[in-house]
């Protein structure tokens, strides 16, 4: 299991927050993911066997948001 957190540039409110996590809890392999607000991130448990950085920052992005 691997932890990455995730600066994410767009997070303006709750539904942004809900909107990002959904989209990272989609990504096969991911365990569990944390969405601040307060801070712009995300905290990102996965499997590395199952997925990768790439993949979950892919999914962010096509949520309308920008991974930093």
């Amino acid at each position: 299991m691997v932890q990455k957190i995730i600066r994410i540039e767009g997070l303006e409110c709750n539904h942004c927050v809900v909107r990002v996590g959904r989209a990272i809890a989609s990504v096969k392999g991911v365990v569990e993911v944390d969405v601040n607000l307060e801070n712009r991130e995300a905290v990102v448990n996965f499997e590395e066997v199952r997925t990768d950085l790439r993949k979950i920052k892919d999914a962010i992005r096509e949520a309308g948001y920008k991974p930093i």
